[in-house]
């Protein structure tokens, strides 16, 4: 259920956003190269947390209806 108090972006302002996200999420990526997670031969908790941030930008976006269009 959505929350009432949650005010959705003006259509103007959805391709804004979007890019806005999508930076954020790109800048939360994990390396391709980490030696912490190399070492650890999985995610570090570094990159795992970056990880989890970026998932949560992505389903913030699909909540506000940003989802990119296909």
């Amino acid at each position: 259920m959505a929350d009432p108090s949650v005010q959705f972006p003006l259509p103007e302002h959805h391709l804004l956003l979007r890019q806005a996200l999508a930076d954020a999420v790109y800048y939360r990526d994990p390396p391709l190269h980490c030696s912490a997670c190399e070492t650890a031969g999985d995610l570090c908790t570094a990159c795992a947390d970056g990880l989890a941030l970026a998932r949560s930008y992505l389903a913030l976006g699909r909540q506000l209806g940003l989802a990119e269009q296909r």
